[in-house]
């Protein structure tokens, strides 16, 4: 297996490798994966995936050498695919001992085991091909028309947009029509897996013009599904796709200098050997594509980093940095342009908090009061006596609440059957050690003397995530509160960097409960646990549906970044 080391930074959304040399030539698929992902192309060239039973790489390459050999002899148009495939790989297998193709290996992956156990043998793969294959006939090529073949696997290394280009062409006919054999799944036509199978048709125009070689059409034929796909030939498609592949070429050249690649979340995640590690992934909905991504490089692998150092089996796994709760001397304030302009600014003030309420002298007892009174013939009432205020002084989260009535009870003392003297009497509650104050909804919601300001904006986003998390995790909503904490926390960093305040303990479950509300009062809180709170999945565990929830808000928070970027 290759050596490299290679490190995952979720924060600024990048695989970190200088492993990967540039590239001479460009194929239409390394363009395209990188198109994709530029960290999945980069990757894929460090590590590659072991092989399974029914590997669609191993299969479609099977597949395709039966598909040259049947057109060699195009009269038989209902060719026997089984023996073809037999014959296709004991081609192959020569084919690689040829100098120039020795990378390949033997075609036939070795250590893969079929269902029943048991190794899996030359024939078990070829009949894995002929069954992509039974029911095709080569009249459906062309709609009925019988193949003259003019070329089968013709490669061709040459410029084209200015980038050099490697490809081979499956098959091309007399008749100037081009074919790209396809064996897997029928794409949607105005999909971007069909789009992406139609450039490519383009790519191999360009490169059979630079042998004089005119192309009257060229289409993908799905060989399972007996349809084909017309590709668009037209100049403008044409100069669309060589200003795509050329845009692409450039940044592959860009990243592999910089050793830098950015990790772009799509479709195609779970086939990504990093889809066991990438924080951004796209999660797998399929059994397929759930499997596909268990076969990606192990967390574990001591040549891959992951910058924030939590285990990969965390839901929220690459999404909180590990400068979560270390840092002193942060920054308290935030401001969403200071990633966009760096100059100094002076920091933020916010208004000193209340000072405590206290009564002042009653106004009728003042000498003008007192005239006022009579003048008004109230001088003579009784006065009232003062009643203290409870709330001036009083604790209300420190007050016992009145015990209930018991059931049955007309006058809100016990019913006689529900007394049971023999109970032992259950311990009192422990009263709470933080103050409640009254302060302004725009106060902090810690005021001096670590009173905790009930009409806070922070205090009341946390009574909020509290109900949300009773809804998602019924069963443990103190874990699940955590979770939608640290989800949006960890989506707003990924977004904003520095501008996400630290809070010390989160990483640990134990957050400083100051450092938590200073960072549930500001907007950037509010806005990812908006964000998180309009993505979340219906299905799953409340653990997965926050990790989900998190991956995805951390995405369009960084989409709206960009934009005013």
């Amino acid at each position: 297996m290759k050596d490299f080391e290679a490190t995952l930074d979720p924060v600024a959304g990048r695989l970190i490798t200088h492993d990967v040399r540039p590239p001479r030539r460009a194929s239409y698929s390394s363009l395209d994966t990188y198109g994709n992902c530029p960290a999945q192309w980069a990757f894929g060239r460090l590590w590659r995936e072991a092989p399974e039973w029914d590997d669609p790489l191993t299969v479609g390459s099977i597949a395709h050498a039966a598909l040259e050999l049947a057109v060699s002899t195009p009269s038989a148009t209902d060719p026997a695919w089984l023996p073809l495939a037999r014959r296709a790989i004991a081609v192959e297998r020569e084919r690689n001992l040829l100098p120039a193709n020795r990378w390949k290996g033997d075609p036939i992956p070795a250590g893969v085991k079929a269902p029943n156990g048991s190794p899996a043998t030359d024939e078990d793969w070829a009949r894995l091909a002929a069954n992509r294959l039974n029911g095709f006939r080569l009249t459906d090529v062309f709609d009925g028309d019988m193949l003259r073949p003019a070329a089968a696997e013709q490669r061709i290394d040459a410029e084209v947009w200015g980038i050099p280009m490697t490809g081979s062409v499956d098959y091309r006919d007399e008749s100037g029509r081009v074919v790209d054999w396809k064996t897997g799944k029928l794409p949607d036509l105005g999909s971007p897996k069909a789009a992406s199978h139609q450039s490519q048709l383009r790519v191999y125009k360009a490169l059979l013009a630079t042998q004089d070689i005119r192309v009257t059409d060229a289409r993908d034929v799905y060989v399972e599904h007996r349809v084909h796909h017309m590709a668009d030939l037209s100049d403008d498609a044409m100069e669309a796709t060589g200003a795509l592949m050329r845009s692409r070429w450039d940044g592959m050249r860009r990243d592999a200098d910089a050793g830098s690649y950015a990790m772009t979340p799509s479709y195609l995640c779970p086939w990504c050997p990093l889809a066991r590690v990438c924080p951004l992934a796209s999660p797998a909905r399929s059994d397929k594509a759930r499997r596909a991504a268990a076969r990606g490089i192990d967390p574990a692998d001591p040549r891959l980093h992951v910058a924030d150092g939590r285990p990969s089996g965390d839901p929220l796994a690459g999404m909180i940095p590990d400068a979560c709760g270390q840092g002193k001397d942060k920054e308290d304030d935030m401001d969403l342009l200071d990633m966009l302009d760096t100059a100094p600014k002076p920091r933020k003030t916010t208004l000193p908090p209340p000072e405590p309420w206290t009564k002042g002298p009653d106004p009728w007892d003042t000498p003008e009061g007192r005239k006022a009174a009579a003048r008004w013939g109230m001088e003579d009432k009784p006065k009232r006596e003062a009643k203290p205020d409870p709330s001036d002084d009083v604790d209300p989260w420190a007050t016992p609440l009145p015990a209930k009535a018991a059931l049955g009870s007309t006058d809100g003392g016990e019913a006689p059957w529900a007394a049971k003297p023999e109970a032992e009497a259950k311990p009192e509650a422990k009263a709470p050690t933080r103050r409640m104050a009254r302060g302004k909804a725009y106060d902090p919601s810690v005021l001096s003397g670590g009173a905790v300001n009930s009409a806070g904006y922070g205090f009341t986003r946390l009574t909020v995530m509290a109900a949300e998390a009773y809804a998602i995790g019924p069963d443990d909503p103190d874990a699940t509160l955590l979770a939608l904490i640290r989800a949006g926390w960890a989506a707003s960093r990924a977004a904003w960097g520095a501008n996400t305040p630290d809070v010390a303990g989160l990483a640990d479950g134990r957050p400083d409960t100051d450092a938590l509300l200073r960072w549930l009062d500001s907007p950037l809180a509010r806005d990812a646990d908006e964000a998180i709170a309009r993505l979340m999945p219906a299905d799953g565990t409340p653990a997965d549906r926050i990790g989900r929830a998190g991956r995805a808000a951390a995405r369009a928070l960084a989409a709206a970044r960009d934009l005013i970027r």
